[in-house]
């Protein structure tokens, strides 16, 4: 029996043990037939039987369909609001500043984090971030700290010279400082499924919520609101909004910055 997409789905969602449903069907879609197009499979049969028995092949759908795209400072007006007004105010009030970047794909924005703090002068026992993804291969490579040229076109050229070497073995790459890479913790979740931590101060979860169908977003923020502590800032995508923002007790700061207050 030819399998339809649906069947498809249902199907890569037991073996790949991730909610499909809660993500933009026809995005899914899209994506699947992209790469099965790049790898010259005829049908969602074929598919679904590369995903079971190939890993070669699994892997690469689970890193065609997970977001891995992003650069240093993505934003940047944004990022100097979190530098100049929300960090400096959990600075201030906090022992310690837990940050949390989820997807954090290849790592650029919880390595922003890090080097911004590091800037304002703050110790490292002064914060915590740690960063997720689902996807295992872009978490190899956010741990391995090597950047295209493209990913750090946003750093000023005081903070390259500072914190970024040229890779020896590859042109157009560069190295983060191992003292930057050892300021962020990750590892592999499942947003939609997973536990979460509790007691964070900033949580950044940008360029994500595009993909999810309105239910799955609703109940993905008032997820992650629940493990915000009070007076702590939820950081989006500049192109993401949260319409009635004031029913989830957020109050918009900046563009897509929000400050959350408990009940």
């Amino acid at each position: 029996m030819t399998l339809t997409f649906s069947d498809f789905k249902d199907q890569a969602k037991e073996i790949l043990n991730i909610d499909l449903d809660g993500y933009k069907l026809d995005r899914v879609e899209r994506r699947t037939k992209s790469l099965m197009r790049r790898y010259e499979v005829d049908d969602f049969n074929e598919c679904i039987d590369l995903i079971k028995n190939d890993s070669t092949f699994r892997e690469a759908y689970l890193n065609h369909f997970t977001i891995n795209t992003s650069e240093f400072f993505r934003n940047p007006e944004s990022f100097k609001f979190l530098e100049n007004e929300v960090l400096p105010e959990l600075a201030d009030k906090k022992r310690k500043i837990r940050i949390w970047s989820a997807p954090c794909s290849n790592g650029c924005e919880p390595y922003t984090l890090a080097i911004i703090l590091k800037e304002m002068g703050l110790r490292s026992s002064q914060f915590e971030i740690y960063a997720s993804d689902l996807d295992p291969a872009i978490l190899d490579e956010a741990k391995s700290g090597v950047y295209r040229e493209n990913a750090v076109k946003n750093v000023s050229p005081e903070l390259m010279k500072k914190y970024f070497k040229e890779d020896p073995t590859k042109d157009n790459f560069y190295v983060l400082d191992s003292k930057i890479r050892n300021l962020v913790k990750f590892e592999e979740k499942d947003l939609i499924n997973g536990r979460f931590d509790r007691d964070w101060d900033l949580i950044l979860s940008r360029n994500f919520f595009i993909y999810l169908t309105k239910d799955m977003k609703d109940q993905l923020i008032k997820k992650f609101l629940s493990v915000l502590n009070q007076d702590s800032y939820f950081f989006l995508g500049n192109t993401e909004y949260i319409f009635s923002a004031d029913a989830y007790n957020l109050e918009k700061v900046y563009q897509s910055i929000y400050r959350y207050k408990k009940d």
